[in-house]
């Protein structure tokens, strides 16, 4: 029996992690004798190799997958379908005596991208509580931050473009495994667990893509959170794409004077990019703060045809952002750069400019979203203090 076969036979038990994680994510203090209508409690196996597993909470509107804090609800729109949120993938199934049985299928990606997915009710779950040790490991995929309670766990990887989000899982006989499902990805992590090293591992992205991971405990158990910088190439404000109903748009300084704007904030983005959503959000929750600040997304899709402009119609919509959402071009660092004259190069997805009407803009790279905890608070942080600038409320630091 393979390590993620023993995981989800403990969790068909009762075991100790899954009663961690539920009772501290979910906010359950017990589920006895599981039965499909009275129990929400379920772990949801994706077949890769090995299997990924994640926790999943069943109620009358769908299935809310839980990646540690992080809630994703499944909306069901018809019989047997659940649309998944934001990038607008799909579970769809049938229940086969208790447990349910179907396919997760990622519209974004090409020729019917889909992984067979089952449900199975989890017993037993017991109220857990204490105090996390955290640790900080450099990895083959970036800066590990790890968060352990007995044999439950929790961390994100920070990378220079931006981290790996929420992701949840066990440390069993040390042998580390994290995954996590956030609608676009479906991660796993493992490797063996050593004093000061990550040893044997691997990195499972869906069934499309593995690596090796391993990695070393940092001597210094702390981690300074900064995103990246870059400078203008050619100093004129100057913005292109294609709004969402086909036409034209240009983001210059004479447009922003006649809407009485002071400056201009810009993401580089793509609906495809989990750390744009975190980002996004971010924004939307900033826009009203500051009126005479313009925001604009330019998105970079994977298809630049009509139904580019439909599904960042639906982003817009779904992300209840109130500002211009323009199509720049295709998914590509490459062509992001090509269509933008003041940068020479886009290093990640997202990329933030903010320019004022007077002064000099300014070039964010990367974002470290809320999994990273102090790394999210300096994010939200230097967007405050960016966006103040932007208005003449304050001197850029």
């Amino acid at each position: 029996m393979n390590m993620d076969q023993s995981i989800l036979k403990r969790a068909a038990l009762g075991g100790p992690f899954w009663c961690t994680v539920l009772c501290l994510h979910l906010g359950v203090l017990g589920c006895g004798s599981v039965s499909r209508p009275d129990c929400t409690l379920y772990v949801a196996t994706f077949a890769t190799e090995p299997p990924t597993t994640v926790l999943a909470a069943k109620s009358t509107n769908g299935w809310t997958v839980h990646n540690g804090q992080e809630k994703i609800l499944l909306t069901q729109t018809r019989a047997g379908l659940y649309r998944v949120p934001v990038f607008n993938g799909s579970w769809s199934g049938s229940w086969i005596e208790e447990s349910w049985e179907g396919v997760w299928t990622d519209s974004l990606r090409a020729n019917n991208y889909h992984i067979p997915v089952r449900l199975d009710p989890l017993t037993d779950a017991r109220p857990a509580s204490g105090p996390r040790d955290t640790t900080y490991w450099d990895t083959s995929e970036g800066l590990l931050v790890l968060e352990r309670h007995q044999d439950s766990a929790w961390a994100t990887i920070s990378t220079p473009t931006g981290d790996y989000r929420h992701l949840a899982g066990t440390i069993i006989d040390n042998q580390l495994i994290l995954n996590t499902f956030d609608g676009a990805h479906l991660f796993r992590f493992c490797a063996t667990l050593r004093s000061d090293s990550l040893v044997n591992g691997g990195f499972l992205s869906g069934t499309h893509y593995q690596t090796k991971f391993d990695g070393v405990k940092r001597p210094v158990q702390a981690h300074t959170w900064e995103s990246g910088r870059q400078t203008v190439v050619v100093d004129e404000l100057l913005f292109l794409g294609t709004n969402t109903t086909g036409q034209a748009e240009v983001w210059n300084k004479n447009r922003l004077l006649s809407n009485g704007k002071r400056g201009l904030v810009v993401d580089i983005m793509g609906t495809w990019c989990p750390n744009c959503m975190d980002e996004s959000r971010l924004m939307v929750s900033l826009v009203d703060s500051f009126p005479d600040v313009q925001f604009l997304t330019l998105g970079y899709e994977r298809a630049t045809d009509s139904t580019a402009l439909t599904r960042l119609s639906k982003f817009k919509n779904e992300m209840e952002m109130t500002w211009p959402v323009l199509l720049g071009g295709r998914a590509s660092k490459v062509a992001a750069a090509q269509s933008i004259p003041s940068l020479d190069s886009i290093h990640s997805f997202p990329t933030t400019v903010f320019w004022p009407l007077e002064g000099e803009p300014v070039v964010h790279k990367g974002f470290n979203g809320p999994a990273t905890g102090e790394g999210y608070a300096q994010e939200v942080s230097f967007f405050r203090t960016q966006l103040a600038r932007l208005s003449g409320r304050s001197k850029s630091r």
